[in-house]
């Protein structure tokens, strides 16, 4: 695997109010040991792998649809965010919220002039 961009993508949801992004994923069959993620260069880089479930020995495939294993997607996050308290929590159900304050910038900011003596 060379980059995230070489491995199917992850699709995702995002929301936003004035606070923060919210974002959603589904990682319905990815292992929970393999989900990682990180932040380089104003980019949340998401990354897991999709597992096969075992069945029985004598079971042959009719029908493979589901793709299994490393996926991946990357996310362009403004600059205007608290990097350091994003954070993520994932459900029973295999959905991956992140969420992603926002940091506050003002419409006006007025400066007082300091006047040299």
């Amino acid at each position: 695997m060379n980059s995230v961009t070489d491995i199917p993508s992850i699709p995702y949801d995002i929301y936003e109010s004035p606070q923060e992004l919210v974002i959603i994923l589904p990682l319905g069959g990815v292992d929970k040991k393999s989900l990682k993620l990180e932040i380089k260069d104003y980019r949340l880089v998401i990354t897991g792998k999709r597992t096969k479930i075992k069945v029985k020995d004598n079971c042959i495939p009719l029908r493979e649809d589901c793709y299994r294993g490393e996926i991946g997607q990357v996310i362009d996050l403004p600059p205007q965010v608290y990097f350091d308290k994003i954070h993520s929590k994932l459900t029973p159900e295999n959905i991956l919220q992140i969420i992603v304050p926002k940091a506050l910038v003002p419409e006006k900011i007025s400066l007082e002039v300091e006047y040299d003596k």
